[in-house]
């Protein structure tokens, strides 16, 4: 029997709606190499000519029989619109509803190896579910916090734990709306990939790619400045100098008629322009996949995949505008996994089980200090920066572990009369841990004296002989916490096909014992064929989807809380440090909070147009119960406490137009999105307090309720996107592809640095005072159109030895992409280049 596996499902045959499981298609892959597995006739298919390159889905559109929003691309699909830098962004971009960060084009995304952040149907960027083979691949280690490694108290999670390359990819699928039972913990949307597995012949690939400075075009700008004004002229920033590389090496063979192996290693390197103190400096990534994956037959209907992966990512930076700053993080880690699926007499089988362990550390200087400008500490006046900063926030290691076990049964179709059925369910149990260590206590040091006369005793860490010393400080104690989070999940679902309605009903339960909350959703969805011949299809949809537990807040309530010190001097000679009383050190409290969920209506036309498939969807979004936090005033016993809440809301519309077709050796992608979102809070450290006075802001000269305000998201959040990829082959030589992405001008609320004085107010304890209102304004982003073109060549060589070179130019027009706000400092990048070159083998 011959082993085949993943890069062999797309024969060169006409795009089918393919009824069978995957573990059927698995095993006729293994015995014949091919897909062909289906009880359609396929005769009159026969006698169309052969395509090159085929549709990454059965329906092109993207919308399966039963009506779930789910977009399918094959391992070929991801070899024409996957990224030279090995990035899925390209792929990723042709699915509506998906939209990417303000960040995502700025000057430091050519050179961030770290995937970047998708919003799917409305919902942030960490409340997607990331899956890899079958089990979770999301990181719960605050991903809200940003991902630079510069916090105090964090390092800035990514919402995913590892970061795959692409060329590890073998199919890649994305459900943005009607999504199945068997995925939970989401409020956004699923990223479901699946590794590469061995072919039925020996195969193998290496390729280095590449770009650097020289190879882009940038725009710089200066903040605006007030001659009058006593400060000094701005220092325009230099145009980066940088360079970036991607190395990968892949090899699968057959071991044995039923047993194959692949290996594939890549490495990714960079370095990242910023300016810091008037200066130009590069942030350094280094990012590291390696996979080995068996596969083998067991018995006649059973499949095992057995995998390791190993993916570590490092970076060494440095905080801004702040003098000796430098840090290094470690992120990422390694994972095993296996796999088995087993056929039998009428129900399919799936059993996954993996262990992943992914880090989150930092090396930093330990200890932060904001100096006056005096004659020794001076280098914030030198660069208009204000106070002259130094220092770091310490070591910190964070750790996120998991073991999963899930099983998964899927009944093939039984007919019963005029009525197929089909039904599946699972279940998932996982077992996580968490830890958190600072070995070193960190100091903060604020509120900087210049005297002249102070004598500092011999300290010369925190005070300066006859020039400044610090009268306050925060104390971060050290610290070594470890948490635990169990987890379970049943789902069921059943589908119905009768003449030409098809509908699923299906529910899922989930459970975990850190919010202790039983969530039961409802998952339903149906499509008519309206003319009984595939040709228009009407799809409906009324969805449940529970978002999942974040550990992060379980790491706050069990780390101890920072307090501050304090001291003055005497007679010019600074006392000692004393602990500041009664003034109200935070800690965290979450308890008896609901589960965040996201109700889904869905409806959708898919239509047979010009011999493609046009797609038109509406989905409605209605997020309750999301994560907030309040405020309290100090307590009795001296703390003042962060209670987490379910005050946060959000409501998503989109409606999104496509069409897809194959045209012989080309195929065309298009889609227009038209979508809002609107929200209370930006994300789970956003305070929403129905009664406190910060509540209130200053919006267009008028206080305002900030719970009222009608705030749109302030990033992920596009009014209009239109899409438009095309993918060509000349010849068994040459092919290229081409995307264009439009994205409309709009309107949105910021929040400013400003704050202006509010009314007069109560301030609890028979005090009146005048309250602070923050500003917010409205800000106008206007439109960019990207062009993006690549291309590659094969030359054949000696026996199977091809050359293989290809080309990707990025932003050809060179169009401005307005990432560097009106009046404000920055670098915006502009046409790039990059060059691959290859031999597979």
């Amino acid at each position: 029997m011959k082993l085949a596996g993943t890069d062999q499902r797309h024969c060169r045959i006409p795009p089918q709606r393919w009824s069978s499981s995957p573990l059927l298609v698995t095993l006729s892959v293994i015995s014949s190499g091919v897909v062909a597995q289906d009880t359609t006739d396929h005769s009159a298919a026969k006698q169309l000519p052969e395509l090159v390159i085929t549709a990454p889905v059965a329906n092109p559109g993207g919308v399966g029989e039963t009506g779930a929003g789910e977009y399918v691309f094959e391992r070929d699909y991801i070899e024409q619109f996957g990224a030279a830098d090995g990035g899925l962004e390209g792929v990723l971009k042709l699915v509506p509803g998906i939209q990417f960060g303000e960040d995502s084009e700025g000057a430091e995304s050519l050179t961030d190896l770290k995937p970047k952040s998708i919003s799917i149907s409305g919902g942030r960027f960490y409340e997607n579910r990331f899956v890899v083979d079958g089990l979770g691949n999301s990181n719960r280690l605050d991903p809200a916090s940003g991902s630079d490694g510069s916090g105090i108290n964090d390092i800035g999670g990514h919402e995913q734990s590892l970061f795959l390359d692409a060329d590890l990819i073998g199919e890649l699928r994305v459900y943005d709306s009607n999504v199945p039972a068997a995925y939970g913990g989401f409020t956004g949307g699923v990223v479901d990939a699946t590794t590469r597995r061995a072919g039925n012949k020996a195969e193998g690939k290496l390729s280095i790619s590449g770009t650097r400075s020289e190879w882009a075009e940038f725009r710089t700008f200066v903040r605006d400045w007030d001659p009058d004004s006593q400060a000094l002229p701005p220092i325009p920033p230099s145009e980066p100098e940088f360079k970036r590389y991607r190395a990968n090496f892949h090899y699968s063979t057959p071991m044995t008629d039923s047993v194959g192996i692949l290996s594939s290693v890549s490495q990714a390197y960079s370095e990242t322009p910023d300016v810091t103190l008037g200066e130009t400096r590069n942030r350094v990534q280094r990012n590291q996949n390696v996979l080995i994956k068996l596969t083998s037959e067991l018995g006649a209907n059973g499949v095992l995949d057995v995998s390791a992966t190993y993916a570590p990512f490092e970076s060494e930076s440095f905080l801004t505008d702040v003098k000796g700053s430098d840090y290094s993080v470690e992120g990422g880690g390694y994972s095993f996994k296996a796999g088995y699926d087993y056929l039998g007499e009428a129900v399919e089988h799936e059993v996954d089980l993996g262990w992943t362990r992914s880090v989150n550390n930092r090396e930093a200087p330990n200890g932060f200090y904001r100096w006056e400008n005096t004659r020794s500490r001076q280098w914030g006046r030198e660069a208009d920066v204000g106070l002259s900063r130094e220092g770091g926030y310490g070591n910190l290691d964070m750790t996120q572990e998991s073991a999963t076990l899930a099983y998964r049964l899927k009944s093939l179709p039984v007919t019963v009369g005029d009525v197929e059925l089909r039904h599946e369910a699972g279940s998932e149990m996982s077992q996580s841990s968490y830890r958190y260590q600072r070995d070193e206590t960190l100091f903060v040091y604020d509120n900087a004296v210049i005297n002249s006369d102070v004598q500092c005793r011999g300290i010369i860490d925190d005070c300066v002989q006859e020039e400044q010393y610090f009268s306050g400080r925060r104390v971060y104690e050290a610290d070594d916490v470890t948490v635990r989070l169990n987890e379970a999940s049943l789902y069921a679902e059943s589908t119905m096909a009768w003449q030409r309605l098809s509908g699923t009903l299906g529910v899922r339960y989930d459970y975990n014992d850190f919010l202790k909350n039983h969530d039961l959703a409802f998952r339903s969805r149906g499509t008519l064929d309206v003319f009984g011949d595939a040709s228009t299809r009407l799809i409906a949809g009324y969805n449940r989807y529970y978002g999942a537990a974040l550990l992060t807040y379980k790491l706050r309530e069990a780390r101890a809380p920072y307090y501050r010190e304090y001291r003055s001097t005497e007679q010019n000679i600074v006392t000692d440090w004393e602990r500041e009383s009664g003034q109200g050190d935070y800690r965290y409290i979450f308890d008896d909070v609901q589960t965040p969920y996201s109700d889904e209506q869905t409806v959708g036309l898919e239509q047979a147009l010009l011999g493609g498939v046009m797609t038109l969807k509406v989905v409605k979004r209605d997020n309750q119960d999301e994560f907030a936090r309040t405020e309290t005033e100090t307590k009795e016993d001296g703390y003042r406490y962060y209670i987490m809440n379910n005050d946060g809301s959000s409501e998503y519309l989109g409606v999104s137009l496509g069409w897809n077709v194959v045209y012989g050796n080309t195929l065309v992608s298009m889609h227009g999105t038209w979508s809002e979102t609107k929200t209370n809070n930006a994300d789970y450290d956003d305070p929403i307090d129905d009664t406190s006075p910060s509540e209130f802001v200053s919006y267009k000269g008028d206080r305002v309720p900030y719970g009222e305000l009608d705030i749109l998201r302030s990033d992920f959040n596009r009014p209009i996107v239109v899409n438009i990829g095309v993918a060509h082959r000349f010849s068994e030589q040459f092919s290229a592809s081409a995307n264009a992405r439009y994205r409309g001008a709009y309107d949105q609320i910021e929040r400013t640095s400003r704050q202006v004085e509010g009314e007069l107010i109560d301030n609890g304890v028979g005090e009146v005072i005048r309250e602070t209102l923050t500003v917010y304004e409205d800000e106008e982003r206007k439109a960019t159109v990207q062009f993006d073109l690549g291309f590659d060549f094969r030359l054949p060589m000696v026996g199977d030895t091809v050359l293989v070179t290809g080309a990707e130019v990025k932003n050809l027009f060179n169009n401005r992409i307005y990432t560097v706000s009106e009046g404000m400092s920055g670098i915006e990048p502009g046409r790039q280049l990059w060059f691959t070159l290859g031999v597979d083998f």
